[in-house]
């Protein structure tokens, strides 16, 4: 097969990075796939994506496959890569861990009770419940008049005992 462009390899890497990123595996594993046949495997960058490769692979459900990979990736020439397989396969073949559903702690849905202007629910209630913004923006306070900002020399007073302290300590040590 002729080798791809090198610029052709890094797009196909790239998107298959933000596949993953962005949960989609199955097409990571695509253009990952199409990446590392373009690449020579035993370069370093070869043995990253085949990495990530691995990784996308066990994130679609090919676990087998990714382990196999990953084998593979332990008799890497760059060490690098090999220490990151290593590592990387032993979590795979870790046992998995069995989790009793009733460990869990089950949050309700709490999306159904955004009433912030049904007045029925709010008098119903005794205590009123407000919605929340979705927005992932914390919000800005800008009324700052309770606040004080009068500088209290704390730090100016700790210095000061620090330094009474250690010169006690010096010259006590010196008698």
């Amino acid at each position: 097969m002729a080798q791809e462009p090198l610029d052709q390899v890094k797009i196909a890497y790239q998107a298959g990075q933000f596949a993953f990123e962005r949960g989609r595996y199955r097409e990571s594993v695509q253009y990952l796939e199409q990446a590392s046949r373009a690449v020579e495997p035993n370069s370093r960058l070869g043995g990253e994506i085949q990495m990530w490769l691995v990784t996308a692979l066990e994130a679609s459900g090919l676990r087998q496959d990714a382990i196999a990979l990953c084998k593979q990736l332990t008799r890497h020439p760059n060490t690098g890569t090999r220490q990151q397989a290593r590592r990387l396969l032993e979590v795979l073949e870790a046992p998995k861990l069995y989790i009793d559903p009733e460990g869990f702690v089950k949050i309700p849905d709490l999306d159904h009770l955004d009433v912030q202007g049904d007045s029925r629910s709010q008098n119903n209630s005794a205590a009123t419940v407000r919605s929340i913004p979705k927005s992932s923006v914390p919000p800005v306070i800008n009324n700052l008049d309770g606040v004080k900002s009068q500088d209290n020399q704390f730090l100016e007073i700790a210095l000061i005992i620090v330094l009474l302290i250690s010169g006690g300590l010096v010259w006590f040590g010196s008698l």
